[in-house]
């Protein structure tokens, strides 16, 4: 149960995969943006198995595995903002960036997108991880293992569908439209410090 209630709280903290998810819904269709809502659930649950097989203390043992997966993470998150800015910088309107942003849409398109995201950024994975192998109790069974990964795949589920509801919604589409270039590069730049913050950590 602690399990629970503290990952219900973390996943609603703004971070690399909540901002994903709220430019898709603004930046696309509803059911489109779904998509990332539903990768970024994946990767949790995905993250979750990791923890109970135990990675942490592989983790532990091999300081190095985990330098490589900052730098990969970090290093993918700071290439969505930069690529995310150099698409809004070279976009001479708002048509050009909403045929950019179709290109790149699509329910699966966009999972697979938020679900490399999240698997890629430490900071998602070693919180899971972490949660997973210091709050659960040492007689650990198997179903208790895949009911809280389930559980946790369905609080991150609720709370980006809310967000993709919210966000899809045709006011919020209209203001997104009205000031498109510099929402992208707020967004780019929120990636690019995320990413900077994972590699300094």
């Amino acid at each position: 149960m602690n399990v629970i209630v503290i990952w219900t709280v973390a996943c609603m903290t703004p971070g690399a995969n909540v901002i994903l998810t709220i430019n898709s819904a603004l930046s696309t269709q509803r059911r489109q943006a779904s998509g990332a809502a539903v990768g970024v659930s994946l990767a949790v649950m995905l993250w979750g198995a990791l923890g109970a097989s135990g990675l942490l203390v592989v983790l532990n043992s091999m300081p190095a595995l985990f330098t490589v997966m900052k730098v990969l993470g970090g290093g993918y998150l700071i290439y969505l903002g930069i690529t995310r800015c150099y698409r809004a910088h070279k976009a001479v309107s708002a048509l050009d960036l909403d045929a950019s942003h179709a290109k790149h849409s699509g329910f699966y398109p966009l999972l697979r997108h938020a679900f490399i995201t999240s698997i890629l950024n430490p900071k998602t994975g070693l919180f899971v991880v972490s949660l997973f192998s210091l709050a659960m109790p040492a007689t650990m069974t198997v179903g208790l293992t895949v009911t809280t990964m389930l559980a946790m795949g369905i609080i991150t589920l609720a709370w980006h569908s809310l967000l993709v509801l919210y966000f899809s919604q045709a006011r919020a589409q209209a203001l997104y439209r009205r000031s498109t270039k510099w929402v992208d590069y707020a967004t780019g730049g929120l990636f690019t410090l995320f990413g900077l913050k994972v590699l300094s950590s």
